[in-house]
């Protein structure tokens, strides 16, 4: 029914495993029994005093901003955190009609195979507040079957299915490894960038942002990206009656007005329609960060609400009706040196 990617092909995140098992121990690395200690972060860097109004400018703000989504790239591994994820399914006329919840431990699988290739992967110990009773065995399967995996694809494939098994026909995965490749050079043309200035505590840069054009680095269900630079890619399903060209992105920045992360996103995967006198909303996806000791805001709460195309009398008449709420809340964020070599298996630490 509804699946959303986000793809950074060749901006993935880098190695944070090293896997390479001929046996499998693997109950006691992933196997926290849904506890995980976690301690308070905070910012360990002092950050540079926070620039003055008149020495900056939007294009100074985008530009470094995207410098620290990269960062972010960089340093989000080797992390681990307690996931709750929340998937409400509404009726036709906006009411709850079922609601699942789904409590895993969330730990970055790095491909063995490339470097450059790595995923979400979940041990999931409790659905709709009941312990999973199958999950150890499960687990040590699975990293059997991913040792024999005859590619990376394979390999990913695999962790991706065990990890949302209880998400019924949801795909939903990767979303924390990259943050917005909206502040990038060949995307920011396709946008019109408006400063709104400071928010009320003065502690972030507030920039709204509308699409203005079809940009090949933003498809909607379409598979040829542009692999060589930052995209995003939805995958909605939308009937082929619908033109590509009316379905545009807009949204609102909050960036940190001491070292420019990226504290906050709002954005809206919007359809003009003939008959309506505002865009539709078809997605509406809110990414909310939180400190943390690593250098980085860390994903605190996505959550990512669908509506569901409704059209009428051949296309002339439509409505967005909402359908799907996902909701992905991490606790704060610790490391861990897990490190699988060879034959043998280290637990992990918190540290």
């Amino acid at each position: 029914m509804f699946k959303y990617e986000i793809e950074e092909r060749k901006y993935k995140v880098e190695k944070m495993i090293k896997f390479n098992l001929k046996k499998v121990v693997l109950a006691g690395i992933f196997c926290l029994c849904g506890t995980i200690s976690i301690f308070a972060q905070i910012p360990t860097s002092t950050p540079n005093p926070s620039p003055t109004p008149e020495l900056l400018n939007l294009e100074t703000i985008l530009k470094n901003a995207d410098a620290q989504t990269l960062n972010y790239r960089e340093e989000f591994k080797n992390l681990l955190s307690e996931e709750t994820k929340t998937f409400e399914t509404f009726d036709k006329n906006g009411k709850l009609k079922k609601r699942t919840v789904v409590e895993s431990n969330f730990i970055i699988y790095q491909s063995a195979r490339d470097a450059n290739a790595s995923s979400e992967y979940r041990y999931v110990f409790k659905v709709d507040g009941k312990l999973v009773g199958d999950s150890e065995k499960r687990t040590t399967e699975l990293f059997e079957k991913i040792a024999k995996s005859d590619s990376v694809q394979q390999e990913l494939e695999r962790i991706q299915k065990e990890s949302l098994r209880f998400d019924k026909n949801l795909k939903i995965t990767d979303l924390t490894l990259v943050q917005t490749p909206l502040f990038a050079d060949h995307l920011r043309p396709f946008f019109d960038f408006k400063y709104l200035g400071r928010d009320v505590d003065g502690q972030t840069f507030m920039v709204e942002y509308q699409q203005t054009k079809q940009s090949p680095y933003i498809l909607i269900d379409e598979e040829n990206a542009d692999s060589e630079k930052r995209n995003l890619t939805f995958n909605l399903g939308l009937p082929d009656s619908i033109k590509k060209s009316n379905v545009l992105l807009r949204g609102k920045f909050w960036i940190d007005a001491e070292t420019f992360q990226l504290r906050r996103e709002e954005r809206e995967l919007t359809l003009q329609t003939e008959n309506s006198s505002a865009p539709l909303v078809l997605l509406r996806t809110e990414y909310e960060y939180q400190p943390s000791d690593f250098k980085i805001y860390a994903p605190k709460k996505i959550t990512l609400t669908y509506y569901e195309l409704k059209i009428k009398d051949k296309g002339r008449e439509a409505a967005a009706i909402l359908n799907t709420k996902a909701t992905f809340e991490y606790a704060k964020f610790s490391k861990s040196d897990v490190e699988v070599k060879s034959n043998e298996v280290n637990s992990p630490k918190n540290q």
